[in-house]
């Protein structure tokens, strides 16, 4: 049995995946899920900004196992958490360990349901898919959205086979679709909890590196890959508590909008929303400029969007517009628990 162990690396300011695999002559002993029970495994920190050279050694410790769907059979796939090589210590660079312990020390976010909607662009070499060497730029955005067809939609093998892996591998993907700039698309996760958004986010992430190695093709989650007249990447963020999805919840959103709107809220939040997103939130292209701050019902001009049918119901969820493509999702999740619990 082959398993891959995943992990998130210490790279700044923008977290990159790393992975290696452990061979086993023998299976190892299995969970009641039928998932097998991995060792930790030590790494070389000091060859992914997580250690220095005289003082290297750190640890994996696998937090979520799903079957590897690119070689099949009984091998894995394993998130992982990196500690300090006593085994005991979070690695300064462990998001998940500080969203892990924010819900152990605030129970009662069981209830807590996230969505999130990955963008990406995917590029051959360094133009993106649909920008053509006869020509700089292809035509103005609009018909690639959701579009159909050679002349609008580029690398659809890649997203369907990247889907279909996902869906494999029992990762919550809930849709695709092609996004506004040629090349650019979009996969979303959820609903799901706190914890399990941020491990299917991450090993969704890493299915699409992976399975572009064979098509030649690399996927950019840069804010903003293309300047000019051209939508960036995000990764809208949808969020509920049980109580918001209950009715009379429009009470609940409402009071989370208002603070989220804190100055010191809006710092957090933005500070944990990715690198590069002055690039992106501009106040054009379906984007509230991070100068300001703003939510309104259907509005994705807003920072937060109340969907028109939540506030038709009364009750539902929000979605926060602001996180960039390249946005840790655990991150994203304490900042969004913490605004809650405040």
């Amino acid at each position: 049995m082959f398993a891959e162990y995943i992990w998130i690396d210490g790279t700044t300011p923008t977290r990159t995946l790393r992975s290696k695999t452990k061979v086993f002559a023998e299976a190892p002993e299995r969970d009641a899920n039928g998932m097998p029970l991995l060792p930790d495994w030590s790494f070389d920190g000091s060859s992914t900004e997580q250690a220095v050279g005289d003082s290297s050694d750190c640890l994996l410790r696998p937090m979520h196992v799903i079957p590897d769907p690119v070689r099949g059979g009984d091998h894995v796939l394993a998130m992982c958490e990196v500690f300090d090589a006593d085994g005991s210590t979070p690695h300064a660079s462990n998001t998940r360990a500080i969203l892990r312990q924010f819900l152990e020390t605030h129970p009662g976010y069981e209830d807590a349901w996230f969505g999130m909607e990955q963008e990406y662009v995917l590029f051959d070499g360094s133009r993106p898919l649909g920008f053509g060497n006869d020509r700089r730029f292809p035509p103005a955005q609009g018909p690639y959205y959701c579009g159909v067809g050679a002349d609008e939609v580029y690398g659809r093998e890649l997203v369907e086979d990247h889907m279909k892996a996902c869906f494999e591998a029992g990762i919550r993907i809930s849709g695709i679709n092609a996004e506004v700039m040629p090349g650019q698309w979009e996969f979303q996760v959820g609903p799901c909890t706190a914890l399990q958004v941020g491990d299917h986010l991450w090993m969704a992430r890493w299915l699409l590196y992976r399975l572009g190695e064979d098509y030649g093709i690399n996927a950019t989650l840069d804010p903003k890959p293309v300047p000019g007249d051209w939508n960036g990447s995000g990764m809208h963020t949808n969020f509920s508590t049980g109580g918001m999805r209950a009715p009379g919840g429009m009470k609940l959103i409402e009071e989370w909008c208002e603070k989220a709107g804190a100055q010191e809220r809006i710092e957090s939040h933005l500070a944990a929303y990715g690198d590069g997103i002055e690039m992106r939130l501009t106040g054009k292209h379906e984007t509230c400029s991070y100068k300001d701050f703003k939510y309104g019902v259907s509005d994705r001009t807003a920072s937060i969007r109340i969907p028109l049918g939540t506030a038709q119901d009364g009750f539902g969820y929000l979605e926060d517009r602001r996180p960039n493509a390249n946005a840790c999702p655990y991150s994203v999740a304490v900042e969004m628990l913490k605004t809650d619990a405040s």
